[in-house]
């Protein structure tokens, strides 16, 4: 029995995930970064245009509430040489190399940035075009 607990206390419902995320707007704007495409800790960091260390931390905590993970591949010695920053993690029979390269969205990450982050950007977005349209509406009018 105590092993049930222990699974259903492991597997939080999304919206402690939702909050895991929305506890800090850094986590925001790394959920949004990862959206469109996996990526490294380091360029996250020089996107956002904060430490490294920072970046660190939140990744840490996105990893732990099961929102983001360490992305894995299966790729040729050459193409690893051409990926900065990739861990090697194991070679295959077939000589590939596994490696750990980046991070990317769970699939309860993927739902939270479509359900929650998505449109809050799109509704920013909306409200920034509206607010320039009404800027040269206004210019207009006092032109004339």
């Amino acid at each position: 029995m105590p092993e049930k607990n222990e699974k259903k206390e492991k597997k939080k419902p999304i919206f402690e995930k939702v909050g895991l995320v929305f506890r800090n707007p850094m986590r925001v704007e790394i959920l949004r970064e990862l959206s469109t495409r996996s990526q490294r800790a380091v360029d996250l960091a020089n996107k956002l245009e904060v430490e490294r260390q920072n970046i660190n931390y939140h990744i840490g905590a996105l990893k732990r509430g099961g929102i983001i993970r360490t992305q894995k591949m299966e790729v040729s010695e050459e193409e690893a040489s051409k990926l900065k920053g990739a861990t090697v993690d194991k070679v295959t029979d077939t000589g590939k190399l596994k490696i750990s390269y980046g991070v990317e969205l769970t699939k309860n990450g993927k739902e939270i940035a479509n359900q929650f982050i998505d449109p809050l950007y799109e509704e920013a977005n909306f409200d920034e075009v509206h607010k320039k349209e009404r800027k040269i509406n206004k210019k207009e009018e006092s032109e004339k």
